[in-house]
């Protein structure tokens, strides 16, 4: 049976996560065990991680640091022993270098570049957080996780900041609000989504079940 850890660092959006992630593994063709944990050695022992995420980045980050020997063990699930990794929203943003909500916070740096606030054509009338359904665009067709993306799916977003990589290649998707703006970062193991998979119905749902096809 394999085993998928949805990372409980007070941060997340944890029950949404849970029941979609739950609700895809039932309907899965391989028996997966789906649990949510603030313990490392639980991650130590997963096939799959998700680390969602909701509120303040530096919040979760030194949340997410609380918890004892957490980020060690993720550091060699995922950037050592290349398991897949699912970020959600500030999770997602996690793995950026640095995110700037407020003072200058280091993140995982798993992926370089930065988390900055959302800029939208000033006459535009784009209000923020950028909230509720949004189309989102292919970019990178070469990741392997690409050909499990739906192209011009609408999916739900909240959110002021967005993670802009310094290479290009590692934005699987953007989506358009007043300003191009990451809506998949992938790098190897690793995908981001900005948007909630939990909250965008089948599109989202979807993208979860082909997380857990992914890597095994």
């Amino acid at each position: 049976m394999k085993s998928l850890v949805i990372i409980d660092y007070g941060s997340g959006n944890l029950h949404s996560v849970r029941q979609s992630a739950r609700r895809v593994a039932d309907e899965h063709s391989k028996e997966w065990q789906v649990k949510t944990s603030c313990e490392a050695k639980d991650v130590a022992d997963a096939d799959h991680i998700i680390l969602p995420g909701v509120g303040h980045f530096s919040d979760c980050k030194h949340n997410l640091s609380k918890i004892q020997d957490m980020e060690q063990v993720l550091e060699k699930r995922v950037q050592r022993d290349a398991i897949a990794f699912l970020g959600i929203c500030v999770g997602m943003q996690l793995m950026a270098s640095k995110g700037f909500e407020g003072n200058a916070v280091s993140g995982l740096d798993w992926i370089s570049g930065n988390v900055v606030p959302l800029k939208p054509e000033p006459l535009a009338n784009f209000k923020i957080p950028h909230m509720g359904w949004n189309k989102i665009m292919l970019q990178n067709h070469h990741h392997p996780f690409s050909s499990q993306i739906a192209d011009t799916l609408f999916y739900y977003f909240i959110h002021s900041y967005h993670f802009v990589p310094d290479n290009p290649e590692d934005c699987l998707a953007v989506t358009d609000y007043g300003e191009t703006v990451t809506a998949i970062i992938a790098k190897e193991n690793k995908i981001g989504t900005q948007f909630h998979p939990e909250k965008s119905q089948k599109a989202g749902l979807n993208l979860l079940s082909a997380f857990l096809d992914w890597y095994i």
